[in-house]
């Protein structure tokens, strides 16, 4: 019986995983990408002060990164590690291997740019919850704030089959996918 420690999963020994955590990256990014806020947290100061005096490219550079940390491949640190989301690396050390189909990320660019038309409750399987949000305009941008917030920092969201929506890159880095 496995403790849940590095050891016990050689997949997880291989990943060379960074102490930064992906969701916190992308919070950063979406909010304070413009200074540059992201690049820094990585470790890449150089980018960060660019990032920075250009104000994320007019915007454009932050937004950029922003959907790359959420869709795109996985960012590392200024070490060359992987930064993994790190609920989905302490679901897969704790011995869950049952997760959604959904993915995290997509869940998160959906909530952060579709979530005033609910999109992010209809991809989660939650119609009734994303019909009220398509009808409030997403509790008045309230709700869209709260749940891109919550999708990026807090527990693993759980679909309508109550599976946890993990981030698909990490599962795959880690080999639980």
């Amino acid at each position: 019986m496995s403790n849940g420690t590095t050891s016990d999963n050689p997949a997880v020994q291989r990943a060379e995983t960074s102490t930064r955590d992906k969701g916190i990256l992308i919070l950063l990014s979406t909010l304070l990408g413009s200074f540059g806020v992201d690049r820094f947290y990585r470790g890449q100061i150089g980018l960060g002060i660019l990032k920075l005096l250009t104000a994320g490219g007019c915007g454009i550079w932050a937004l950029i990164d922003s959907i790359i940390y959420m869709v795109g491949a996985l960012p590392s640190d200024s070490d060359g590690k992987w930064i993994v989301d790190g609920k989905t690396r302490d679901k897969v050390r704790s011995g869950i291997s049952n997760f959604s189909r959904k993915d995290k990320g997509v869940l998160i660019l959906l909530s952060t740019l579709l979530g005033f038309f609910g999109v992010d409750r209809f991809y989660r399987g939650q119609i009734g919850l994303g019909i009220l949000k398509l009808l409030t305009v997403g509790g008045f941008g309230i709700w869209v704030l709260i749940d891109s917030i919550v999708y990026m920092v807090a527990d693993l969201p759980m679909d309508s089959d109550g599976m946890p929506i993990a981030d698909r890159k990490t599962l795959a880095l880690l080999g639980s996918h």
